[in-house]
Parts: C-alpha cells; structure tokens; sequence
C-alpha cells in the first residue's frame, strides 16, 4: 500500500484507514493518499460489507482527504480505500416489473446460495410501505403500493404485493424417493452419491410424502423466497390430511404471507429463480392476465415459468370474483416442488384487524369492505 522508490510499476491505488473514522467525519486519515488527486470519486470500505460507500475528494494535505460531504458510516482503521471499482447508473425509463439480476458466471453454485436480486419497478410516484404500519420501506418481498396509476388493463390505484421468487436445488427441502429405484439399495448409499461441495446434502431427510413419485433418489428441493412449509413435516405433527392446510392446526405456513381486504387489488410478481426446473404457479380462488396490460390476453390462475422467466400477475380484487373472504391457497405445481414446502396463503378479510392497513383507495380506504353475495 505504499512505494519506497520512484522506479518501477506506480503508486498503488488502494490504502486504508491509519484513523478510525466516524459517521459525519469529513476528514479522513489514510496510509497514502499521494496517488489520488482533489475531483475524483473513491470507494471507502471496499470490503465493509454493509458500511462501503462513495465519496468525492474536495482536497488533500499529507495523507489526510477532505471529502465533499460527511461520512455516512463509520470505518475501523484498516478499512479499504481504492478508486478500483465500479459503479453504473440507469434510469428506469418505461414500467417493467420485475427485473432479475444474478451472478452469471457460477449460477449453477451461487444461485442456490442467494447469488441473485430481484429489481421491483412501480408506478410513476408510486410509495412503498409496510402493510402493518403503513411506515415507509425500502425492501422486501411484501409490500403495500401506493398510487393512483395503472398497474394493469383496467386496474389502477394502489395494491398489495407479494414477490414470488421460485426456488429449485434447495438440499435442505429435498425428499427421499424409493419408488423405481434397484431393490435393495440403501438410501443412504445413494444419497452419498448426490452430494456434492455446492449441493450438501443433510444427514437427515423425510421421506417423501407423495410415495408415487418414481425415479431418482432423492427430489431436488425447492421453496419460496428461500422459505418452505414441508409436507412431510406437517404430517408428522399430524397424520389427519384433511387438517394438511389448516392453519388453526398447524399455524401459518413459514413462507412470505399477503394479506388483503376484500376487494383489494393485488398483485403477484412471479420469478424463477434457478437454474435447474421450469415450473407451474397456481393460485386458487382468483384470475390475472397472462400480460397484465393486454385486455385480450388469457386469464389464468396457473401458469407455467421457466428458469429465469418473470410475470407481473395483477389480480383485480381479493376474494375473486363472489367477494369471498378466506384462505387461498397458493404454490409450486409441479408435485415434488409442492410437497417440499413451496407453497404459501393469500389471506383475504372482511373485517377490519389492527395490523393491516388499509389502502388509500378503493374498498377498504372508503372504509367499505364489499360483503360476499347471499347464497
């Protein structure tokens, strides 16, 4: 991080902290900052994840930088400055949903590990809130949208949302399959087989709770937003499967819940987010469009994603059509992804809770929460 002699290869670019700096700081204190020059922008805490930053010099005397504006986290001595890297600007110009950005050299490895993002574009002006507090927020899979643009063919105002990122090669969800295997193999000689450095598979797996899955030794794990309510887990706290959904028996599933007043818009952000299965979501009890702003396009409450493949699912009103409150049920169709745990519950209320605002417009923000039609 510094150079004795004026001969050979140049000043390097990278130095560090000699002074602990604090949030605020304008000033900073470096090793060497003879190579860097007043104008030029500089990444402070290359490898403070969570704490790095970009600052622009205003001027330097010694080894001591006065950056253009305070320090917006705090640096331990040591911590990494370097004009070496990267940073690119764009502009959303035009409403494209959702936007999926990954790893593309290793993502057979790195996707299963959360080597990937999801980019959520909103309407024009749009705000985005916690649906509990109504407090503004950032991120996350769920979120309250306030606005009063389109988000679909005849559909505007604000709405709920949920994303949906498909999951697929998740080892801890994986299930033994027997059915179809050479009599006498020991299930854990074949599974040994399986397991490699990016696919570790745990000492101890359920088997699997659709016995009439054929082939292979095991299923290849799979869930939602990297969350999973296993089949086989509820069954063994309680065999009786017509209770298998109930939530007063078993509690909420552990994947990402929406919630919705009757007559709410919502609207389901649909990713594929691996590398191995294409895949069917299906959500009962309600339709969107297959192409959210084309009034002609087919409506569906299953459709078929593959890998990498997105869809902005705009469903007009919670409850579908009759106005009905309840648990509806969606998830993963394809068999072994389902009994795995990829599957989660749209909840959709007729009275008003404490924890779940209301929208600003539409049903619940006129404070009039449609009732289902007498059957």
């Amino acid at each position: 991080l510094e150079k004795k002699t004026d001969k050979g290869l140049p000043l390097p670019l990278n130095t560090t902290f000699t002074k602990a700096g604090k949030k605020g700081d304008r000033v900073i204190t470096l090793k060497n900052a003879a190579q860097y020059h007043p104008g030029i922008e500089i990444l402070i805490g290359a490898d403070n994840v969570g704490g790095n930053e970009v600052g622009r010099i205003q001027s330097i005397k010694g080894n001591e930088i006065t950056l253009v504006r305070p320090l917006k986290n705090d640096h331990p001595v040591k911590d990494i400055v370097t004009v070496e890297f990267v940073r690119q600007r764009f502009w959303v110009d035009s409403d494209v949903g959702t936007v999926f950005w990954h790893d593309h050299a290793l993502g057979r490895i790195t996707w299963g590990h959360g080597g990937f993002g999801t980019m959520l574009v909103e309407p024009v002006g749009s705000t985005y809130h916690n649906p509990k507090t109504g407090a503004p927020i950032r991120s996350g899979p769920l979120a309250d949208i306030r606005t009063a643009e389109p988000v679909g063919y005849g559909v505007n105002g604000s709405f709920r949302e949920l994303l949906v990122q498909l999951n697929d090669s998740v080892p801890h969800t994986i299930n033994i399959v027997t059915a179809g295997n050479p009599p006498g193999q020991p299930v854990e000689v074949a599974l040994e087989a399986g397991k490699t450095i990016s696919f570790p598979i745990p000492d101890h797996i359920k088997m699997t709770p659709m016995p009439f899955l054929n082939g292979g030794t095991h299923t290849t794990g799979g869930g939602l937003n990297f969350r999973a309510e296993p089949i086989s887990g509820r069954l063994k706290a309680n065999p009786d499967t017509s209770k298998l959904f109930s939530s007063a028996v078993h509690g909420d599933p552990y994947t990402p819940m929406v919630r919705a007043y009757l007559g709410d818009t919502v609207v389901f952000r649909l990713l594929q987010t691996m590398t191995n299965e294409s895949m069917v979501w299906t959500l009962s009890g309600h339709t969107y469009l297959t192409e959210r702003y084309a009034g002609d396009a087919n409506r569906k409450n299953s459709i078929h994603v593959g890998i990498a493949e997105r869809y902005d699912l705009v469903v007009p009103q919670a409850g579908g059509p009759r106005l009905q409150a309840g648990d509806y049920i969606h998830f993963n169709g394809r068999s072994s992804k389902f009994s795995e745990g990829a599957w989660g519950i749209l909840r959709v209320l007729d009275k008003d809770v404490t924890d779940l605002q209301k929208l600003p417009a539409g049903y619940s923000g006129r404070n009039e929460i449609p009732k289902a039609p007498a059957v």
